[in-house]
């Protein structure tokens, strides 16, 4: 995860071997989770350069090992309500990852 200038940047990327960096979830994430298989994360959708909605949350998840698709920025579940990011999580059997890290002024 990282931010550019403030907080409300928060995104999750990847960096290739080519050091080019891919979007794959974008702005504002404010909780994430991981284990070995996959990384959890929800985030508030950016509405201005420094504003997020707050009224609404999406839910994603990021295959680290069997992949979605084989271009980084397409490799994730998501957006997803919570309903849907529940029924995926039991499709995926993920059971054991809950969100760790949660910046509490952007929730």
């Amino acid at each position: 995860m990282s931010a550019m200038d403030v907080k409300s940047d928060m995104e999750i990327s990847y960096k290739d071997e080519q050091d080019y960096v891919f979007a794959i979830v974008n702005a504002t994430v404010f909780a994430v989770g991981q284990n070995n298989g996959f990384i959890i994360a929800k985030q508030h959708p950016k509405v201005s350069p420094t504003g997020m909605d707050k009224a609404v949350i999406n839910f994603f998840i990021i295959p680290l090992k069997n992949k979605v698709s084989q271009t980084p920025e397409k490799n994730v579940y998501g957006p997803l309500t919570l309903v849907e990011f529940e029924q995926r999580r039991k499709k995926l059997n993920i059971e054991n990852i809950d969100f760790t890290i949660v910046f509490n002024d952007l929730e």
